[in-house]
């Protein structure tokens, strides 16, 4: 669920999303994880998106292995993110779901930058 207030206390992340059309499927691609997802739909490929991303940064922190969390996609992706004139930001809520001495440390909050392709504005 996005959410718009922020406590001034809270931790933080922020990662850029590209949403696209492959193969007549939507896509969601994290930039900084290149993790990517594929759905029916761009609501239903964005809320898988950020589900992989909050697994994945709840894993890295619940196992001190936050060194391994960023893998960033190729240079020809980011050179489309940024070539988008329009990006929306969100935020989302990151729940741990794994228990570790590490879990206090865990983000409270992903925000989430993203942008449809300008090359697939028919996504829906």
């Amino acid at each position: 669920m996005a959410q718009s207030a922020q406590p001034a206390t809270d931790k933080e992340v922020a990662f850029n999303i590209l949403f696209y059309t492959e193969d007549g499927c939507a896509v969601a691609h994290c930039l900084e994880l290149d993790i990517v997802a594929a759905a029916d739909t761009l609501e239903t490929a964005k809320k898988d998106i950020i589900g992989l991303i909050c697994a994945q940064i709840d894993y890295a922190f619940s196992q001190d292995n936050i060194a391994n969390l960023y893998h960033p996609a190729p240079p020809d992706v980011w050179q489309r993110f940024f070539s988008c004139k329009t990006q929306q930001h969100e935020r989302h809520e990151i729940r741990s779901m794994l228990e570790s001495p590490q879990k206090r440390i865990i983000p409270t909050w992903l925000n989430a930058n993203s942008c449809i392709d300008p090359q697939a504005c028919h996504v829906q």
